[in-house]
């Protein structure tokens, strides 16, 4: 299991920690292999989720490709969530003033109800855990990880050059799981 869980085990993710599981293909079996309850803010998948990419056999971009949660939100996969009362609202707001939106509207959200966070971005991540030091951050990577135990090799590699391409996802080089990656995506190029 990913981090300490809290009261909940609600994972909700932000725009681009969704836009990477759904670009590996395999976002089903991930939502049901992981040991979390995947959530997203209606904002999110409203306004930020909208598109992967679509590339050849060369990684050249062909264009856009919708993306349509439907189907995991209705076997209830993905659970949505709308930003609550007054105070969600207002913290919302600050948060915004500090990072994008969708990242405010989900930080608000989690910690408000005490979910966890999946969400990659640096400043974010630091941004949300100066405000709830308690809160629990989960990057795509730790998700992924958590996930590889009920796969092959072979099939976490594809689905990591899948996301790669789809979600123009390549984590940095500070990435605690960057070596974790970068082993399973190229060590076996050799």
């Amino acid at each position: 299991m990913v981090g300490e869980q809290q009261a909940t085990d609600v994972l909700l993710l932000d725009a681009s920690c969704l836009l990477n599981l759904y670009g590996t293909g395999r976002l089903h079996d991930i939502a049901l292999a992981i040991n979390w309850r995947l959530g997203v803010a209606h904002y999110v998948l409203d306004a930020e989720v909208l598109f992967i990419r679509n590339t050849n056999a060369c990684g050249e971009f062909q264009g856009a490709v919708p993306v349509d949660l439907t189907p995991f939100i209705c076997e209830g996969l993905i659970e949505t969530f709308d930003l609550g009362g007054p105070t969600e609202q207002a913290y919302s707001v600050m948060l915004a003033s500090l990072i994008d939106d969708g990242e405010a509207i989900t930080g608000s959200v989690a910690i408000s109800r005490g979910f966890a966070i999946g969400i990659d971005d640096r400043k974010a991540r630091r941004v949300l855990s100066e405000r709830s030091p308690d809160m629990v951050l989960v990057s795509t990577l730790d998700i992924l990880q958590e996930w590889s135990s009920t796969v092959s090799e072979t099939e976490l590699r594809d689905a990591l050059i899948t996301m790669s391409s789809a979600a123009n996802y390549v984590p940095g080089r500070r990435d605690p799981l960057y070596d974790w990656w970068y082993h399973i995506v190229c060590g076996n190029a050799n």
